[in-house]
């Protein structure tokens, strides 16, 4: 194989959502669950309403210091957060600190970290080190990462290793206490990752890999073992052309579990769940106030576990249509109609099944209002659903997000 089709291959392996550079964690992927997803029916039309608006993401890339948060409603008794803080002071003449919050709680996983970051800019790069507290000392993360060009600048490259769990029997003298028990490593993890972004004003593209390494840990009361492993692939593709904006981003993540007795007394209740997705965006400005935007998301979910907590198994596909148009209605404030229709078709085996609404269309209507103070933007959106649904609901059934964000 030449060097030239290697790089296509892996170009085209990546076109795979959104990255996000910064360090993950074992709880990214040890609390990414597929089933919890069918306990809202409307689940990828809720996360499609909850991603900031598009027109915000030039602003949030090129600040330094930023701040977003998008929220909503999943469930009666679910809210989502994606909440995103970003700061950096100078450390020196050339050095910089960070820090960087990350907020993700919804039915796909659920996770808060908080990086400290050190930059040391060289004529060869820029390396750096990572550290992420946590309350519990065990799950504290250690990185070392190397960048070329800045977070903020149109080309930007992240090489990055983390250390996970950095202080359960790695470099101590005695294994870290996890709450009460004790939960040493017999096999560590580790994280590499890689991502870049290029920006032109014809075209953008951008892509992340990640990697959480096998472990293997020893539990107590009862002595079991229990294993983690996880991978994630993003990217995206954008462009102008013909008079149209075009996109094509989509991604996979997966991981794997287990749990067993060290007597091997029953199964090892193997949990293997994956989510990938395709999705194609068509966007086109109709006139000096008004642009409208078509999007096709094609989304595959698979969980299967093994006994004794199973033998069970999830198969889900979502093929999601999105049409809506953004209006600008003065300096600085803008409206937002559009309709989505997802077409789920869900398949599952095993004595007891997950929880499921089972094969079901889901349409929604909805109307946003976009403004604008001072340094703030906000972004509120409220759905109508426009089907009957398998749940007692109060006149009409809807649901509300909203989307902040600010620079410092």
């Amino acid at each position: 194989m030449t060097a030239r089709r290697a790089a296509w291959l892996v170009l085209l392996a990546a076109l795979a959502g959104t990255p996000r550079p910064s360090a993950a964690g074992t709880e990214e992927f040890s609390t990414f669950d597929v089933e919890s997803q069918e306990e809202d029916d409307e689940s990828l039309i809720d996360h499609l309403l909850t991603r900031p608006p598009r027109a915000w993401r030039d602003e949030w890339e090129r600040s330094p210091q930023a701040l977003r948060s998008s929220q909503g409603c999943l469930t009666s008794g679910q809210w989502f957060i994606d909440t995103q803080l970003k700061l950096r002071a100078p450390l020196g003449d050339r050095a910089r600190f960070g820090f960087e919050l990350i907020q993700d709680e919804s039915d796909r996983e659920s996770f808060l970290y908080t990086d400290f970051t050190f930059r040391f800019p060289t004529a060869w790069g820029t390396p750096g080190a990572m550290f992420r507290p946590l309350f519990d000392k065990s799950r504290q993360d250690f990185g070392v990462f190397w960048e070329a060009g800045d977070d903020t600048a149109d080309a930007h490259l992240l090489a990055m290793f983390v250390f996970e769990d950095t202080f359960n029997n790695l470099w101590a003298f005695r294994q870290t206490r996890v709450g009460e028990a004790s939960e040493p490593y017999e096999r560590h993890p580790y994280e590499p990752s890689l991502s870049f972004r290029v920006r032109r004003p014809d075209w953008r593209i951008e892509a992340l890999g990640r990697w959480l390494t096998p472990s293997r840990k020893r539990l107590a009361d009862p002595d079991r073992t229990s294993t983690l492993w996880g991978a994630l692939g993003t990217g995206a593709f954008e462009a102008t052309a013909l008079g149209l904006g075009w996109e094509l981003r989509g991604g996979t993540k997966q991981a794997a579990s287990t749990e067993q007795p060290v007597d091997l007394s029953t199964g090892d209740s193997r949990d293997m769940r994956r989510q990938w997705w395709v999705e194609t965006v068509l966007r086109r400005r109709m006139n000096a106030r008004v642009e409208a935007e078509a999007r096709w998301l094609y989304q595959g979910r698979t969980q299967s576990i093994a006994a004794p907590e199973g033998p069970r198994g999830l198969n889900a596909i979502d093929r999601v249509i999105q049409a809506e148009a953004t209006i600008d209605i003065a300096r600085g404030w803008a409206a937002r109609v559009g309709g989505l229709y997802d077409r789920i078709g869900v398949d599952q085996s095993g004595v007891v099944p997950a929880f499921s609404y089972g094969s079901r269309t889901e349409s929604r209507a909805y109307v946003g209002l976009s403004a604008r103070f001072g340094r703030v933007s906000v972004h509120g959106v409220e759905g109508m659903e426009l089907d009957p649904e398998p749940y007692e609901v109060w006149l009409i059934h809807d649901k509300a997000f909203l989307h902040l964000q600010t620079t410092f």
